[in-house]
């Protein structure tokens, strides 16, 4: 994985300006996203990443099944043995590749090489 400084010196020597912009460019990007996500707002970084915010919905035992009632699970009916267990809120704030990124990430031969360097 590249570190900051390996990443602007990159970023440096691809004519993205001079190290002292391409570090103050990454900090103000990371300063944006984060004062976006604190607004509540998703945030992407368009060729890269999505931020977004995910919630799901609290539920008390009991409310998507009974005991005895029937329901699908994959694809098969099933018969409660209990009611279902209650559900806490979540809000989470999940990051997405887009689409240049996940093109990359969905190759094979990059998946056997991050394998293989990981086993070291």
């Amino acid at each position: 994985m590249l570190t900051k400084s390996q990443i602007v010196e990159r970023l440096a020597e691809d004519g993205a300006g001079g190290r002292q912009q391409v570090k103050h460019v990454l900090d103000s990007l990371a300063a944006l996203a984060a004062e976006e996500l604190e607004k509540g707002e998703n945030f992407s970084i368009p060729g890269i990443v999505k931020i977004q915010w995910h919630y799901t919905a609290p539920r008390k035992k009991g409310e998507a099944y009974k005991k005895g009632e029937t329901y699908n699970s994959f694809g098969t009916e099933k018969t409660a043995e209990a009611d279902s267990p209650a559900r806490k809120q979540r809000i989470k704030a999940r990051a997405h590749l887009t689409s240049g990124v996940n093109r990359a990430v969905k190759d094979e031969k990059s998946g056997k090489r991050a394998i293989t360097k990981n086993k070291k």
